[in-house]
């Protein structure tokens, strides 16, 4: 299913939650601004809306490993002799070739989960250190598995739980747990618009539902 329906699905949950619980427009808004995003949240593990949204661009670390690679590469020349101007022309030549085909999204996914967490660490926010673990987490795992398993609502339970702390709106937790598992099941098999499931168990078992 398309991120952009998954977005509507989230938006429907945030505003279903806040008719639950008779909020005022204003948190009917919000409410349904953030189900939107949060039912964009499993789509972390691929390149889809929200992954691109909040991932740093590859271009900067290329950038950032050229601009290396021309100052070791003018260092090695000036400064070093013999095996040693060798070994560093070698290394400037892999900084400035070797990131264009080797830095991929899920890569800068992982760098901006290590950033995130830096940020959470630094600003000592509890909730911002547990998103860039999710985000770090589906960097790393493969498209359609622990996210959108028991395991990946179980991580994000306690991302939600954090999160509430810090911002006690009423109606959030429900609103980011909710719009979360909402992409789950419109991910499921039993609708005709996907051809493949998802495996809630996984990796206890594998079954697609």
């Amino acid at each position: 299913m398309k991120g952009s329906t998954h977005a509507v699905i989230g938006a429907g949950s945030g505003l279903a939650v806040s008719v639950w619980i008779n909020a005022a427009p204003l948190e009917m808004v919000i409410l349904a601004g953030i189900g939107s995003v949060a039912a964009l949240v499993p789509d972390l593990d691929v390149n889809g809306k929200l992954a691109n949204k909040i991932t740093v661009e590859k271009k900067w670390l290329i950038l950032f490993f050229s601009i290396a690679g021309l100052f070791l590469m003018f260092y090695s020349y000036f400064m070093l002799i013999g095996i040693k101007q060798i070994s560093g022309f070698l290394i400037s030549i892999g900084f400035l070739l070797l990131p264009k085909l080797f830095i991929k999204q899920r890569t800068m996914l992982f760098v901006t989960g290590i950033l995130v967490l830096y940020a959470g660490w630094y600003m000592k926010e509890i909730w911002v250190m547990y998103i860039g673990l999710f985000i770090i987490f589906a960097s790393l795992v493969s498209h359609r598995t622990w996210t959108h398993s028991i395991i990946g609502v179980t991580f994000f339970y306690f991302v939600a739980v954090e999160i509430v702390k810090e911002y006690p709106l009423p109606g959030l937790f429900m609103t980011l747990l909710i719009s979360y598992i909402s992409h789950l099941i419109a991910d499921m098999k039993i609708l005709p618009v996907n051809k493949k499931g998802i495996k809630w168990f996984y990796p206890l078992w594998k079954k697609e539902f």
